[in-house]
């Protein structure tokens, strides 16, 4: 497309963390192999780095001997990072590995793209937004394209003629990887607590180790880059028919990004505070959460309250309290249908918490500034 024909604009928005977080990796490190002690941290080893002499002797060990090998040389292992614990770690504990971004630019484009979904869902109205979702929802489909509909009515449009495919609105955001890493001093190994909301109570079900950012500022470049408004109207007759396809890539050009990271952000806030308030051990949690609220959602700023990552629940990545708001038994079905497909409970009935000096916390509370 010509370039004249085409419009742009682009933010730089700067990621602090407000609690810790974590965005996978993919990879479970194992404790006493891939991770050892040394004094008061904990070595991430980099096996790539390994003396010659050190591998071969790994070579003829026994696999069930091996970390006693790497135990005998912790001192001299090459570490590819260091963090300070001085806390328990079990044995063979696994540690979900961080992302080496962090926070990634496709983590934050997905959480951009339902800040954006949930804007345009709250805008048509309490009749229309019944109507939109149960056009949307498809419960026949497979559980991970049961809201494709709903995708495709807000951003997307089919290729005409036999092209086959999509055009998809969000094909016109470029968000950056960040520009800056998180220092490893704001790096930590916590224990996140899988805990169940009983009545009034908390009752601890499970655990997970993982290494969080605590702290730092990563740097994103996010650029919506598409069609002019001149662009439908001077297109040649044979390419017409793009018609839609033009309109759909124009619609981020019409929307207030950061009013829908706002919006979203105080709406998941809200929802965070109403789940936690009435459990006297989240005290301090619930008094974080109404401070936030003040700071970010009492007044437009070049700020916005988000959550974003792993173990952060359903209500920050999806539009589905949106559903059980607007629709109860849509949502009561679509539940039967996701607990059907995993054989478990899917539902907001579990906690993720993370302990810092604040007491518990959730994971992935952060504030977006643009710069």
């Amino acid at each position: 497309m010509p370039s004249q024909l085409a419009a742009s604009r682009t933010l730089e928005l700067i990621l602090r963390p407000l609690t810790p977080l974590h965005v996978w990796s993919g990879r479970r490190l194992l404790m006493g192999l891939d991770v050892v002690r040394r004094g008061g941290n904990l070595c991430f080893v980099d096996i790539e780095r390994l003396p010659p002499e050190m591998v071969n002797q790994l070579y003829s060990t026994p696999a069930e001997q091996i970390p006693r090998v790497l135990e005998k040389y912790s001192a001299q292992l090459p570490c590819r990072l260091e963090v300070k614990f001085t806390g328990f770690l079990p044995p063979k504990a696994q540690i979900l590995e961080l992302n080496q971004y962090v926070v990634p630019g496709s983590t934050l484009k997905g959480y951009i793209r339902t800040a954006v979904l949930y804007l345009m869902l709250k805008a048509i109205g309490e009749k229309g937004l019944a109507e939109a979702l149960r056009r949307g929802v498809n419960l026949d489909e497979k559980p991970k394209n049961v809201a494709q509909g709903l995708e495709a009515e807000f951003f997307r449009a089919p290729r005409p003629g036999g092209e086959g495919g999509f055009v998809d609105s969000f094909q016109s955001l470029l968000v950056s990887d960040p520009g800056v890493v998180v220092d490893p001093r704001c790096l930590v190994v916590s224990e996140i607590r899988v805990v169940e909301l009983l009545g009034r109570e908390l009752k601890r079900i499970a655990s997970q180790y993982a290494l969080l950012a605590t702290c730092g500022e990563l740097k994103y470049r996010v650029s919506v880059r598409a069609p002019g408004k001149s662009a439908v109207s001077n297109i040649a007759r044979p390419l017409r028919e793009h018609f839609k396809d033009i309109e759909r890539l124009r619609v981020l050009e019409e929307v207030d990004l950061i009013k829908a990271l706002r919006d979203f952000g105080c709406y998941i806030l809200s929802k965070e505070l109403e789940r936690v308030k009435s459990f006297k051990d989240l005290a301090g949690y619930a008094d974080m959460l109404e401070d936030l609220h003040r700071r970010y959602c009492s007044k437009p700023s070049d700020c916005v309250v988000a959550r974003i990552g792993y173990s952060t629940g359903l209500t920050a990545k999806t539009v589905l309290g949106v559903v059980k708001e607007a629709d109860p038994q849509l949502y009561q079905e679509v539940r039967s249908l996701m607990e059907r497909s995993l054989h478990h409970t899917w539902d907001e009935l579990t906690i993720k918490l993370v302990e810092t000096p604040r007491g518990l916390v959730g994971l992935g509370w952060c504030e977006l500034c643009v710069h």
